[in-house]
């Protein structure tokens, strides 16, 4: 593919002078870094979410946990957490009426969240033993009728290192567990952060330049049914310019992914792309930027198969909150959606596709149906031909929901692999690409994507009177494309 050889020779220039005291922000192949990406939660159809964060570091660290609704990505519960070196951290999301009352908006009675946490780790303000889900943000939407907690009841969550404590100092002693595995002295947090607490005078006393080393994972479990999907966080290293950190108080919305690094990272065909772009979240986004993603689906009527994608764009937020949207997005957010147009195409396990109608040719290509994607965690529901979709979907009971029926070709086995392709956005009858341009260096088609797919199976027959139920969880792959710049 051709770039734009004088501009990259410019960003690598760049990248090479900024790697003599920092690199540029990046995915981390080894799995752990500054930042964690959880593609999904959900309470939704007797589900739970549980998760655990790991600080592989000798550093006490300052960790900002942040749940994310699934319609806009708006913020539902934020808090800390303050982690003795090598120390984990778990939490759990399950399902909750709201009881919450906040002056003419009441939502008691509707479908939420609420967190949990058996771990005596230090979170200050939170209520461990059970925090509901806040509408706050949510309130503030555009859509009068979009601002039921209900959008929280799925999502995604993220993790964003703020900062080490000073070793050996108040708070990093403090942090530490002894050996009845409970931290020195959890109510100094909690003194900081109010009158003129420390940390209410100064965020920055005893904090330290971040370290990274964060790695985390999380499974949708339903008990009821014996079911268990696991899968890993993306990790994102060198976040932070020069790992400076910001330390922000429990109930703040910030820092986000908008203050990363300017300097982008992506590896294509084993060779650094760099880039630097106007934003910190366009260059996160830049990280995701895939023109398709690929994976497998099957609904083998005699295991009752079930197969569902998440299809989750981690800072689609940023991008389509303001009107005109922000590339590569086109539609901004109107209070109920921001929708894409997406091209599909599946494939069953013999290479059988539908074809695209009376062609006097041979073979015929694939032809795809065009849905959009409208929020910015979503599902895609694969159905058996002529199985009519029902409101939510089968597995992980979202309403954020797009169903693709089968190949219907005759032949055609249940089971196979679909292709989601990111092409463009048409309006008004023109067509606008789905692209990102930096200020300097690599541009890439597509839109910043993450997710995975999840299967269910259920055996009736496992033994005489005995049921038995199987699940699995498969990351989604992708292509990455670099995008001409000139000649």
């Amino acid at each position: 593919m051709k770039k734009n050889k004088l501009t990259t020779a410019v960003v690598a220039g760049l990248a090479g002078v900024a790697g003599m005291s920092n690199a540029a922000v990046h995915l981390s192949d080894e799995g752990v870094g500054q930042v964690l990406i959880f593609p999904y939660y959900t309470v939704n159809n007797g589900l739970v979410t549980g998760y655990s964060i790991v600080n592989t570091t000798r550093d006490s660290k300052a960790v900002k946990v942040r749940f994310l609704e699934g319609d806009h990505s708006l913020e539902v519960l934020d808090f800390n957490v303050y982690m003795s070196p090598f120390d984990v951290w778990t939490g759990g999301i399950i399902s909750v009426d709201s009881t919450i009352k906040n002056g003419e908006l009441d939502h008691t009675g509707e479908p939420s969240g609420a967190h949990i946490s058996f771990d005596t780790t230090c979170a200050p303000g939170l209520s461990k033993d059970g925090q509901e889900f806040l509408p706050y943000e949510i309130e503030l939407d555009l859509a009068d009728t979009n601002k039921s907690m209900e959008r929280a009841t799925q999502g995604h969550f993220e993790v964003l290192e703020m900062g080490t404590l000073t070793d050996g100092g108040l708070y990093d002693t403090a942090a530490d567990h002894g050996n009845d595995g409970i931290p020195a002295d959890c109510g100094a947090f909690q003194e900081a952060w109010v009158g003129n607490g420390d940390w209410v005078v100064d965020p920055s006393f005893e904090i330290e330049d971040v370290t990274g080393g964060l790695f985390g994972s999380a499974s949708l479990v339903n008990v009821a049914e014996g079911l268990a999907m696991t899968y890993d966080a993306v990790a994102i290293d060198d976040f932070w310019t020069l790992n400076a950190g910001n330390h922000t108080d429990p109930g703040s919305l910030a820092p986000s992914l908008s203050e990363a690094d300017l300097l982008s990272s992506v590896f294509v065909d084993g060779e650094a792309e760099f880039s630097i772009w106007p934003s910190g979240f366009e260059s996160v986004s830049a990280l995701f930027m895939r023109k398709s993603i690929y994976n497998e689906y099957a609904f083998d009527s005699g295991i009752a198969a079930k197969s569902e994608w998440v299809v989750t764009f981690p800072t689609k937020n940023f991008h389509v909150s303001p009107d005109p949207a922000v590339q590569p997005f086109v539609n901004s957010w109107n209070g109920l959606t921001a929708c894409e147009d997406v091209l599909i195409t599946i494939w069953d396990r013999e290479e059988q596709v539908d074809g695209p109608g009376d062609l006097l040719i041979s073979p015929q290509p694939p032809q795809g149906s065009s849905p959009q994607i409208c929020q910015e965690a979503n599902v895609i529901q694969f159905l058996a031909p002529g199985e009519a979709a029902g409101g939510a979907s089968e597995i992980l009971g979202s309403t954020n929901l797009t169903t693709i029926s089968g190949v219907q070709v005759p032949h055609a086995t249940e089971n196979g692999w679909a292709r989601m392709t990111f092409n463009g956005t048409e309006v008004n009858n023109v067509l606008y690409d789905h692209i990102m341009v930096p200020d300097l260096g690599t541009a890439f088609e597509g839109l910043p994507v993450t997710g995975f797919m999840v299967q269910q199976y259920t055996n009736a027959q496992a033994q005489p009177g005995l049921l038995a139920q199987y699940a699995g969880l498969f990351q989604h792959k992708g292509d990455i494309l670099v995008s001409v710049l000139g000649p």
